[in-house]
């Protein structure tokens, strides 16, 4: 949840107070796609249920991409983390064209994905330790 206050914090110049970050908390910032080309984007916190869960809609002139991390609670030293993405294309040929470029970035994606969750992981495990 640290990273989404970063993330508010590059995108929009200000620092926000984490109680300050609720579902419906919205922002804008800068992104590439895919394919490296630079737009604005649109956030909107869809779900903020601090440590447990973070969701968010980024709404852009194609359509909207949606994530979702979960995490619970397998034990005293375990836990599992549920991510999922989507997207819905503004018109049904965007929505064919990010499954035809999907198609070409899955590996890619899945890379990124773990690396990121891997991230997660250590971040995790060193404030527990700090603790």
């Amino acid at each position: 949840m640290v990273s989404v206050l970063y993330d508010i914090k590059r995108a929009t110049g200000k620092e926000v107070a984490e109680t300050k970050v609720h579902q419906g908390y919205k922002y804008k910032k800068q992104m590439k796609n895919k394919l490296g080309k630079q737009g604005d984007v649109e956030v909107e916190i869809t779900e903020w249920k601090r440590p447990f869960v973070y969701s968010a809609k980024f709404k852009s002139v194609t359509g909207t991409n949606r994530i979702r991390y979960e995490i619970e609670s397998l034990g005293e030293e375990e836990i599992r983390v549920n991510y999922s993405e989507g997207y819905d294309g503004d018109t049904k040929s965007q929505d064919l064209n990010y499954k035809i470029i999907g198609a070409f970035y899955k590996r890619k994606a899945k890379k990124r994905t773990r690396q990121m969750l891997h991230a997660m992981e250590n971040y995790i495990c060193q404030n527990r330790k700090q603790s």
